[in-house]
């Protein structure tokens, strides 16, 4: 079949030996913009592309004040994300690789202005009102961003609708008739969620964002939720350990809505990796380790007022606000034990923050799993979105062309090579409320979502493909159900296989 004079719209999708997910996908998008006329559906394949070529979108998420600044700024190890309650704490920030580090201003109306860092720092001003701000992009020589883009967001649950709706509109959540246009192109790939205090109200928010998010490819396995305010949950000397039982039944509450949860320090975290504590801050924290008597050391922690009147250090009050905003009463006590331990310099006291902070989980979970799982994560949220491309019906010019993707792509699903995919989106699935498992049925999809690379056992593979298939033969089974069962007994069978081979 042609249109218009085009040559023929199927597409080969056999791929060369040892070609890539990621690949495969970028060159289905390449034979389609061959095609495609300018319009919307070029729009969206072109988004689509460009995205594969990029690093994986991490974005941070959670309620107002929940710190998700202070973390982008302990992920990046620079201390560029604004943390006060300033303009751009209300705008979707996105932080990309640049060897010229600037930050770009992209308006709602799709024009771009450029604003200069100041000192290595977000400016205080964005030159227009935030209401016409779709988001800001900032590009920092940071070697992490090679790897990962990271997104801070605005709160999704107070401050006003405008903001939670522009959170909403960049994680791709299509408007309420789900028009699908260019702009419902999701760029949220995988999601840090930071719930500071142990609510319920936290986990419902949380669970409702899942479930907003069901028209994107968000998972448990690309999701995972942080404590961040540890120390605020528990007193003691070690909040973070205090908190992980917590976090574990937290875990467990939001089963099949993220792969962990993880307590953390989270200022602390940003003052160990931030480069923002220097030797005078050292030698500071020196002279309050001084005060030697323990009722007088409990007397100037009691609050922070307490700690900036105190007459027992002799430290300028500006030193000391300082001191209190890069580690509060914790991070002033963990200072203090470490001092007592022999610390002396701003590197030995790093050290001590960093660990006390819990920061070092977080960063496996989210530079070891999210960028080692990189291309599964990529290559998944390209075909829901040229799938829904397919579907576009705001673009007539290039319908057929649209709709001749869906060949393609149902080729690509099927390979046996995608079936990471496949298990990705039953977890997907489960995270959104679209289809309920029991226990143990769970605890497979969640285990093959946080590691594909294991390989069971022959038996242990052979008994999940056997619950899998007795699970799907049941006749009270729900077409979604009975689907995502034969994925996971085909996962399981494919990794019966390796163990034999």
């Amino acid at each position: 079949m042609t249109d218009g004079g085009r040559a023929p719209t199927e597409t080969p999708t056999d791929a060369p030996v040892g070609e890539g997910l990621v690949a495969r996908v970028t060159r289905l998008c390449d034979d389609a913009l061959a095609r495609l006329s300018p319009g919307p559906g070029r729009q969206m394949v072109a988004a689509v592309r460009d995205r594969l070529t990029a690093p994986l979108t991490v974005t941070v998420a959670g309620g107002v004040s929940s710190g998700k600044s202070t973390l982008v700024n302990a992920l990046l190890g620079q201390r560029i994300a604004a943390v006060d309650a300033g303009e751009c704490t209300r705008v979707v920030t996105e932080f990309r690789f640049g060897a010229y580090e600037r930050a770009e201003v992209i308006g709602v109306d799709g024009t771009t202005s450029v604003v200069a860092l100041d000192r290595g720092r977000m400016p205080e001003h964005l030159g227009r009102p935030v209401e016409q701000i779709d988001r800001v992009v900032v590009s920092l020589s940071n070697a992490l961003l090679r790897e990962l883009a990271v997104v801070d967001t605005p709160g999704l649950n107070t401050v006003t609708e405008a903001n939670a709706a522009t959170s909403a509109r960049f994680l791709g959540v299509t408007d309420r008739e789900g028009a699908q246009t260019a702009a419902a192109v999701g760029r949220a790939e995988a999601l840090v969620f930071l719930l500071p205090v142990l609510r319920k109200a936290d986990a419902d928010v949380l669970r409702g964002f899942a479930g907003l998010l069901g028209g994107t490819t968000l998972s448990s396995a690309s999701s995972v939720a942080v404590l961040s305010k540890a120390d605020r949950l528990d007193r003691s000397m070690d909040p973070v350990a205090a908190a992980r039982p917590i976090a574990a039944r937290m875990a467990g509450e939001l089963r099949g809505v993220v792969s962990d949860v993880v307590p953390v320090v989270g200022l602390l975290a940003e003052t160990a990796r931030a480069a923002v504590f220097t030797e005078a801050d050292a030698r500071a924290l020196v002279a309050v380790a001084a005060v030697t008597d323990p009722f007088d050391r409990e007397d100037m922690f009691l609050s922070p007022e307490d700690f900036l009147r105190t007459d027992l250090i002799g430290i300028d009050p500006g030193h000391r606000r300082h001191l209190l905003g890069m580690l509060d009463l914790f991070g002033l006590q963990v200072g203090v034990a470490a001092v007592d331990a022999g610390a002396r310099s701003a590197g030995a006291l790093l050290k001590a923050f960093e660990q006390r902070s819990g920061f070092e989980a977080l960063r496996t979970a989210v530079i070891g799993r999210f960028a080692g799982r990189a291309e599964v994560f990529k290559t998944q949220a390209a075909l829901a979105d040229l799938r829904r491309a397919s579907y576009l019906q705001t673009d007539a010019d290039n319908a057929m062309v649209l709709r001749d993707l869906r060949g393609p792509l149902e080729r690509l699903e099927l390979d046996g090579s995608m079936h990471q995919l496949r298990v990705l989106q039953v977890a997907t699935s489960v995270a959104s409320g679209g289809v309920h498992l029991p226990p143990a049925l769970l605890d497979d999809v969640l285990a093959f979502g946080t590691d594909t690379a294991a390989t069971p056992a022959r038996v242990d593979a052979a008994a999940g493909a056997a619950r899998w298939a007795a699970w799907g033969q049941d006749p009270r089974r729900s077409p979604d159900e009975t689907r995502c069962a034969r994925v996971m007994q085909t996962a399981y069978e494919l990794r019966w296989e390796g163990a034999r081979a």
